[in-house]
């Protein structure tokens, strides 16, 4: 018998009020949970395993641009949107990549400053990697053609294995 994946709704709590089936770090007790976090919608009821199904995470996260208010990342679009294109990267030395999809192996001459890294460091990238694929074997796709159908696809109907191209 196929166990069901626990999404939001945790299991029957047990009659110490615990859940989970005992053994190392694998026990919480459920009103504890409650009473550590009363706002959260799962306690509340507003978020259930039958909601989750219906595209909580579409809905309310995945599409269109989010911001982190400038801590990392800025303002992203999480349809992949702007994806590289993997033709137009610049390699070469000071900082820049060896190839389009790995890094100047090359050192700087002295300390640590990557503004230091020779342009040399490219001929060596592309001779230790034989090939600007991500692996022995191939060349890989482009971020830039797979990206469209990738942000195309939703939860529940996802392309497993392959890029989306």
């Amino acid at each position: 018998m196929a166990r069901k994946q626990i999404m939001v709704e945790p299991p029957a709590a047990g009659a110490d009020g615990s859940i989970g089936g005992g053994g190392r770090g694998s026990r919480s007790n459920l009103s504890v949970m409650h009473k550590a976090f009363p706002g959260s919608p799962v306690y509340q009821g507003a978020l259930t395993d039958v909601v989750a199904e219906a595209q909580y995470y579409v809905d309310e996260n995945a599409a269109g641009e989010m911001s982190d208010g400038g801590h990392t990342f800025g303002t992203i679009n999480r349809n992949y949107g702007a994806a590289p294109d993997i033709n137009e990267v610049v390699t070469g030395g000071g900082g820049l990549p060896g190839n389009a999809r790995a890094p100047n192996i090359a050192s700087p001459p002295e300390g640590q400053n990557p503004a230091d890294i020779p342009e040399s460091g490219v001929e060596a990238t592309t001779a230790a990697k034989g090939h600007d694929g991500a692996w022995i074997g191939g060349e890989a796709a482009n971020p830039a053609n797979t990206s469209v159908n990738i942000g195309r696809q939703t939860v529940g109907h996802l392309t497993i294995g392959r890029s989306g191209a």
